[in-house]
């Protein structure tokens, strides 16, 4: 693990970016594929937050200022695997978003499952303002999150968006004072912790890539565990009370 950010394990598990402006280079980004795997088995949820002015400010402009195509090649196909990745990740993944969320950062935002954005959370696609587009999964996930319009819109102009707006587009899920957004967050990753872990990495992957067939058959497994017993007796126990 890089000295980039910081892990608290746990069944809710968070990753701290924690440098004075939060940048991903090819360093950080190798650092947190094999965290991401590292955290796979035993994280019930995984939580992102980012310290100081910056959730992420983006990709490291100035290690791909030196970039050729081949070199440009390898980043995206690296920062391609390290989204895809939390993307993936089994358990229900959950950024706080403090700062700037720009480029690579709100990237990394569209590939958790739920954003929550504090007052001053900042969001941009600044890419076509330094003659290149999204290259981190952002073409896709943003149009998916907010819409074509929108997404055209965002990414032609490179400009920035407000936590409000955020929340208008449906960028993010919520925004919270500035103060409280990792109460806010932490208390949200506590309460799905709280599920059954088999129900929550189930319930993503069918609403991510599921078909009507593959949810009847989940839901149909999901009976042969004793907590899906224990749960719906306590249920009629606590109504017939």
């Amino acid at each position: 693990m890089g000295e980039s950010f910081g892990v608290a394990l746990g069944e809710v598990a968070v990753i701290t970016f924690n440098r004075p402006v939060n940048i991903l280079s090819s360093g950080v980004l190798r650092d947190l594929i094999v965290t991401l795997d590292a955290l796979r088995e035993s994280a019930k949820v995984l939580v992102f937050f980012g310290e100081g002015a910056t959730f992420v400010a983006g990709a490291d402009i100035k290690e791909m200022s030196g970039f050729g195509v081949e070199e440009a090649r390898s980043f995206a196909r690296l920062i391609h695997s390290a989204f895809n990745a939390i993307e993936a990740f089994a358990s229900p993944v959950i950024a706080g978003v403090n700062g700037f969320a720009l480029g690579g950062g709100c990237e990394l935002a569209l590939a958790c499952d739920i954003v929550i954005a504090s007052e001053s959370a900042v969001f941009g696609m600044p890419e076509i303002n330094l003659g290149i587009v999204p290259g981190g999964g952002g073409t896709k996930r943003l149009a998916e999150r907010v819409g074509k319009m929108k997404a055209k819109e965002l990414i032609l102009t490179g400009r920035r968006v407000s936590a409000d707006e955020a929340l208008r587009i449906g960028l993010v899920n919520k925004v919270v004072p500035k103060d409280r957004l990792k109460e806010e967050v932490l208390s949200l990753a506590g309460a799905v912790a709280a599920k059954p872990v088999q129900c929550a990495r189930a319930a993503k992957r069918l609403v991510e890539a599921g078909s009507f067939e593959e949810e009847m058959s989940v839901w149909t497994d999901l009976f042969s565990f004793d907590e899906r017993l224990r749960l719906m007796t306590e249920f009629l126990v606590r109504k017939k009370g």
